[in-house]
């Protein structure tokens, strides 16, 4: 589907660097809920109000987990009691526009969606954190490293390409395009087809559907707006050297999403470590969490105090 396959679709291979995880326990996890162990909280931000919840020990190292586009804070429910148990401390919310932070007044762009991560992690007053973003949360995750290169302790990306990576006039062009293209199908289709396509999952799939849901045609374009505008022809300043896990999953045709993190290994992020995530799309932390949060702790584990 053009308007969500933002460039060509890639396939997984076994290059070395790449470490393939397979399913562990398959466990079920309720996506369409708010876990009660979450503490709720807003921040006054220009033109949208945002949504937080906090949850896991003060003075645990602190992570903020960044949804993707047309999600909300409930994508990371497989995660939470995981980091948590581990003494992780976890901050989620609803990026503007999405789940509770509405009304948005203005069309956002990706500086929009970054000065509200930052201002969130300034408010709590975080002690260099790490970033975990899911597709655009992972666009709005480097460019916050990018911006402030020494306030971020480490960066997890899930299904996302690098910012700092040209794109191409046409792959620009198309990606521009999506509200238009979408315009062309009824919208509940349109609702169907990209929860299908978000997730492999039965759970995963019904999540998205229940946030996509909520949404109309015009509250996606202004969502769209800040993924279009988180990639460029010429790209962005290269991601500073900072830990990174960089993951995806083994049935993400979402683009150069394969090939992208390959090209990341060993040149521009030295300290970067490519994970392949076992049965699982583009929600990959959704579809196959027991893999994504053994490799999540585990990067975690290695992180200097």
């Amino acid at each position: 589907m053009s308007m969500v396959q933002l460039l060509e679709s890639a396939s997984v291979d076994g290059s070395p660097g790449h470490r393939s995880l397979g399913r562990l326990v398959p466990y079920k996890i309720d996506f369409l809920t708010t876990p009660r162990i979450l503490a709720p909280a807003t921040l006054d931000r220009p033109n949208c109000p945002i949504r937080f919840w906090t949850a896991g020990p003060v003075g645990g190292t602190d992570i903020v987990l960044i949804h993707g586009a047309t999600a909300d804070h409930r994508m990371f429910n497989a995660q939470l009691p995981a980091l948590i148990d581990a003494g992780h401390h976890a901050v989620v919310y609803d990026s503007r526009g999405h789940g509770m932070s509405r009304p948005m007044t203005q069309t956002p762009s990706i500086d929009d969606y970054v000065d509200d991560l930052l201002a969130l992690t300034d408010h709590l007053r975080l002690d260099r954190p790490v970033l975990l973003g899911q597709s655009l949360g992972s666009y709005v995750a480097q460019h916050a490293v990018i911006r402030r290169p020494d306030d971020f302790r480490a960066l997890v990306v899930i299904g996302g390409i690098a910012v700092s990576h040209p794109v191409s006039r046409h792959d620009l062009i198309v990606l521009r395009s999506a509200p238009a293209i979408v315009r062309l199908l009824p919208w509940p289709r349109f609702v169907r087809i990209s929860a299908r396509a978000a997730a492999v999952t039965p759970q995963a799939q019904a999540y998205m559907l229940d946030c996509l849901s909520t949404l109309d045609r015009g509250q996606f374009a202004r969502i769209w707006n800040g993924v279009s505008t988180a990639v460029r022809i010429e790209g962005f300043p290269s991601l500073p050297d900072i830990s990174t896990l960089w993951t995806y999953g083994d049935h993400d045709d979402r683009g150069k999403i394969a090939s992208d993190a390959r090209r990341l290994a060993g040149r521009q992020l030295p300290r970067v470590r490519i994970a392949v995530i076992a049965d699982a799309g583009h929600n990959a932390n959704q579809d196959n969490p027991a893999a994504f949060n053994a490799m999540l702790l585990s990067f975690l584990a290695t992180l200097p105090v």
